[in-house]
């Protein structure tokens, strides 16, 4: 394979790497790959806050080295107009092909339009956005992990139980039992779902489960297809009675900010707000429940539960003699009033895995974007050759004639880290332990 002229064939692949992943950082520029003659390919991703995003970097910079090429590699610090500048200045630059994370594809339209008058073919990468002119997309679609979330959540109010839902051994530190939760007291009582709406109030401790859905920014059309997923899954609960959606039931409720580098913030500021709530009403508080769509809601989600808030928003700012549980640890334990949260989130950061692995969470959904690194070299390999890539027959909206893989995520309980993260390499003992 030679190397292409700055002036080459008239398809535009942008490949797109999509986790529903966020998070604030500074771009940043990594050189990578031979120089053997293969030709240079530009990698356009989010951001190195999320763990997926920075594990499909070194993925596919692996990959694309391994067969010849040079690869520029830009993180966009999840800045949509960052993104479309670097990828507007991976053509000028002359790249051979490109493969893009889409933020936007609104931001994208100008770059999109100069590659395929270049000839640059364009490949996207997760997130499945209708990238004008794209010629591949290797997708992780929303609507999948909205799902896998919901189910995850379900999974957890069947059970019963909250941030141990599957594991019925004791987290380390407490004496508690699942057994001890009043759904699971006795093997023949009725589970929640029998039990009829109109028996109990949604602040009785035996009546519905008051569940709070988080999202990440306003304009995010691809985090937006993952909560009406997930609502839609959650609907027949809620229906029947075991559920109630207290916040987040429509998209604009659920988006905790407009602007995607506060997500985060925004996120922990709301759930604070929501425990402060249910503290307030202390035993007449429902069991809650969180679902937090997107890693850089995830991140929010575990700091408000895992530690406590700053000291100006803490009654006294005088700091405790010694050390001690924070408030969130301490609401951790279950009782027969107030049991366990369900807490539900998205993405496999360390901190996040940490907090599983704690007991802070009931169950994370992921995609191990390692993934996805093969099937994008082949179809930038494809492309460049001018050939038609392999497709499974998925359709990205607004893009019904885009060649497409899909991923599908897993769901990962405490249970299963050393398995699915710990023995894949995906992250390692140490990092876990910090």
């Amino acid at each position: 394979m030679t190397p292409r002229t700055p002036v080459r064939r008239a398809t535009a692949v942008l490949a797109v790497l999509a986790l529903g992943l966020a998070g604030c950082t500074a771009t940043s520029t990594r050189e990578a790959g031979s120089s053997d003659g293969a030709g240079v390919i530009g990698v356009a991703l989010p951001s190195t806050t999320d763990a997926g995003w920075e594990h499909a970097g070194e993925a596919v910079a692996s990959e694309l080295r391994d067969r010849g090429y040079r690869v520029d590699l830009e993180y966009a610090a999840d800045d949509a107009r960052t993104q479309a500048s670097q990828v507007q200045n991976m053509l000028t630059k002359g790249v051979d092909a490109v493969i893009v994370a889409p933020l936007s594809a609104e931001e994208l339209a100008a770059p999109a339009e100069l590659a395929d008058e270049d000839g640059v073919p364009v490949a996207l990468l997760g997130r499945g956005l209708a990238v004008s002119g794209a010629g591949f997309a290797a997708v992780v679609e929303p609507e999948e992990l909205g799902r896998a979330q919901a189910q995850a959540l379900l999974d957890a109010l069947d059970a019963g139980q909250g941030a141990d839902a599957t594991d019925p051994t004791p987290a380390p530190g407490t004496e508690t039992t699942a057994t001890e939760t009043p759904e699971s007291a006795a093997p023949e009582s009725a589970a929640p779902e029998t039990v009829a709406p109109d028996d109990v109030g949604p602040t009785s401790p035996a009546g519905p489960v008051e569940l709070t859905v988080l999202a990440g920014a306003a304009d995010d059309a691809w985090e937006q297809r993952r909560h009406a997923a997930a609502i839609e899954a959650l609907t027949p609960a809620v229906d029947e009675g075991r559920l109630v959606i207290v916040s987040g039931a429509t998209w604009d409720d659920a988006a905790v900010d407009a602007d995607p580098l506060d997500v985060s913030d925004a996120a922990e500021k709301r759930v604070r707000n929501v425990v402060a709530e249910a503290d307030a009403r202390g035993e007449t508080a429902g069991r809650t429940a969180f679902l937090a769509l997107g890693d850089d809601v995830t991140r929010g989600v575990v700091t408000a539960l895992t530690t406590d808030p700053p000291v100006s928003e803490t009654a006294s700012p005088t700091p405790s003699p010694s050390p001690s549980p924070s408030p969130a640890a301490e609401r951790s334990s279950p009782t027969a009033e107030r049991p366990d949260p369900i807490i539900v989130v998205s993405g496999a950061d360390v901190g996040t895995v940490r907090a599983l692995e704690q007991g802070a969470l009931t169950a994370t959904v992921f995609v191990d974007t390692r993934d996805l690194a093969a099937p994008i070299a082949d179809a930038v390999e494809a492309l460049l050759d001018e050939r038609e890539p392999a497709s499974d027959g998925t359709e990205l909206p607004g893009s019904t004639d885009v060649p497409a893989v899909a991923f599908g995520p897993q769901t990962v309980r405490a249970d299963d880290i050393t398995h699915v993260l710990l023995d894949t390499g995906w992250m390692t003992p140490e990092e876990l332990s910090g």
